[in-house]
């Protein structure tokens, strides 16, 4: 009886074996993905990029399945939970994934940009120094530079968005925070000088383009504020259209109704 249990396990096994090695390249590789928690990582990502947020949350939970422990999955569901607007459940992934990466300062300044989606202003503040101590993380600097304007704290900003700057001087937002906040300052030719560097960065940007124009409105320089305006009139849509048909009647120009086609 024994050798006959035996015999059929043996049997059993050969089998399994030929199941295994009947399986294709392809099917192979599929069940070493499932098992990989970078693939699942990867999918989520991807849902994420296509805004597909409630699919991405199935891939994230098994890549962390796999791994408790993979900080860019933990990472990328507070992403995912910020996006949802569930800031509280983002802080906690969040915080997971700096207990274990405490030096990953993008972790920092996502969980910053949770706290400051909570409400929780002072914390956000802290963790964003957090993330700019480690490797100057030029997105940090950015967002302390955008709470300090909107304090009106423009020095304190102009120096953050400096900083930012060195780090990334790339930044089409960076320059147009720095435009702004010369402003507040009225310290135009430097504003404009910012927007222009903006717009080289993205010259299809008509909210910048607009910004440029009312530095030199502010500046006094009428003649070039019509230029710009006229120059954005024909591009712009809802809120800003309105806005550049304003400040058209304001230099003493009435803009001219659009052609009937």
């Amino acid at each position: 009886m024994t050798s006959l249990r035996l015999t059929r396990g043996l049997a059993a096994a050969v089998v399994l074996l030929a199941l295994v090695a009947c399986l294709s390249p392809a099917k192979k590789l599929a069940l070493e993905r499932e098992k990989d928690p970078q693939y699942q990582f990867d999918k989520a990502a991807l849902c994420l990029q296509y805004n597909m947020v409630d699919e991405s949350f199935q891939y994230i939970d098994k890549a962390l399945a796999l791994d408790p422990k993979f900080t860019a999955a933990l990472n990328l569901r507070g992403l995912a939970l910020m996006i949802k607007g569930r800031p509280a459940e983002a802080i906690q992934a969040l915080r997971s994934c700096l207990e274990i990466e405490p030096a990953f300062s993008e972790g920092w300044n996502n969980l910053a940009a949770a706290y400051d989606q909570n409400n929780q202003k002072d914390q956000a503040v802290e963790a964003w120094k957090k993330a700019f101590d480690i490797d100057q993380n030029y997105n940090a600097s950015y967002n302390l530079a955008k709470i300090a304007y909107e304090n009106e704290q423009s020095a304190v900003a102009l120096d953050w968005i400096r900083k930012s700057i060195v780090k990334f001087p790339k930044s089409v937002l960076s320059f147009n925070l720095q435009g702004l906040i010369y402003e507040s300052l009225g310290r135009y030719p430097e504003a404009i000088d910012s927007y222009q560097q903006a717009i080289k960065l993205a010259p299809t940007e008509l909210n910048i383009q607009f910004n440029l124009a009312m530095a030199y409105y502010r500046k006094k320089d009428y003649g070039r504020t019509r230029e710009l305006l006229e120059k954005i009139l024909p591009l712009a849509k809802g809120e800003l259209k309105l806005q550049v048909e304003e400040m058209l009647r304001r230099i003493g120009r009435t803009p001219s109704p659009a052609p009937i086609d």
